[in-house]
């Protein structure tokens, strides 16, 4: 049987799970002409929500994604092609910072978002510190758009939703087992379902807690190339600053820190904050404290990556 739970498209209907408010707020922003900027981390249901919106309207938008974006005219190519259609919607954002004039262009399109009867526009990004860089630390675009901010999805709806589908077919997963889906993926969509999806294939019909632990090793498999290139491309004081957030330190910058952690210097702990956002591995929240972006990326880190580097010392 095909597994109910996909995570390599977008989440619709019955899949598509709460942000009620974010999709209310985005088409009433549809409705009274407010253009709409959207940037959370990679896979989190920013498209998923932009089109449980769009699909309340009757108008079809232009979309353009910035996926394979390289020269800066292309985007403005691209939106000279939408002439006529009252919503655009621009994906993968983050990328425009590729082009060393993207400022020019983002005046420009600005210009555009000024015009009285112009389309609405609705713009995504999945590089949570590129998109802080253009839109809060550069103020580009400033006061033309209203940020939507994707709240975590609930942890009640996600446990019922994987309940009730594993009880459609005959199968039974229990609420804690449930529930530690959700806290390993740490509310991440895209991780939960690729979890569940595993849990589902595996079981036939009680789940036992040893193929829960299974379909989670699965998930780390998985993306432990990946992890493992993000890592390969970090140089050494990176890794000993990764080591830091990892342990949870708040005074990035502290003496106590960089003695600790071998940083060398304040100045060198700019440098370095500054390189692991751009590759978009932490960010700092409201009160400045650093935070790993990809919670499964964390539980490599500690099931597998800092793992070995405790067992050297313990050695």
């Amino acid at each position: 049987m095909e597994s109910p739970f996909t995570h390599n498209t977008i989440a619709t209907g019955n899949n598509f799970l709460s942000r009620k408010k974010e999709v209310s707020q985005l088409l009433t922003n549809i409705r009274n002409g407010v253009h709409t900027v959207i940037y959370e981390p990679p896979m989190t249901g920013k498209q998923s929500a932009v089109y449980a919106a769009l699909s309340q309207q009757e108008v079809r938008p232009a979309e353009i994604d910035l996926l394979n974006m390289v020269e800066p005219s292309g985007l403005m190519d691209r939106l000279a092609q939408t002439e006529g259609h009252s919503i655009i919607y621009i994906k993968n954002f983050q990328n425009i910072l590729r082009s060393p004039d993207w400022e020019k262009t983002v005046s420009a399109m600005s210009g555009m978002m000024q015009k009285d009867g112009g389309p609405v526009f609705i713009i995504t990004g999945s590089g949570v510190n590129a998109c802080r860089h253009i839109f809060e630390e550069r103020k580009m675009m400033y006061r033309q758009y209203e940020r939507i901010h994707l709240s975590p999805i609930e942890e009640r709806s996600v446990t019922e939703h994987i309940i009730k589908t594993f009880l459609r077919v005959g199968r039974v997963v229990e609420q804690s087992q449930a529930e530690r889906i959700y806290s390993v993926a740490d509310g991440h969509p895209w991780y939960i379902w690729q979890i569940a999806n595993s849990c589902f294939n595996l079981t036939k019909g009680y789940l036992s807690d040893s193929l829960l632990n299974e379909a989670i090793d699965t998930l780390l498999y998985t993306h432990s190339l990946r992890f493992q290139e993000t890592v390969d491309g970090l140089s050494r004081y990176q890794i000993y600053f990764l080591r830091a957030v990892f342990d949870g330190i708040s005074k990035a910058s502290s003496t106590e820190v960089i003695d600790s952690y071998r940083l060398n210097s304040s100045a060198n702990v700019h440098r370095i904050k500054e390189a692991l956002c751009k590759k978009e591995v932490i960010l700092f929240d409201a009160d400045d404290c650093p935070h790993i972006i990809d919670p499964v990326f964390r539980l490599w880190l500690e099931r597998f990556y800092f793992k070995a580097d405790n067992n050297d010392s313990e050695a």
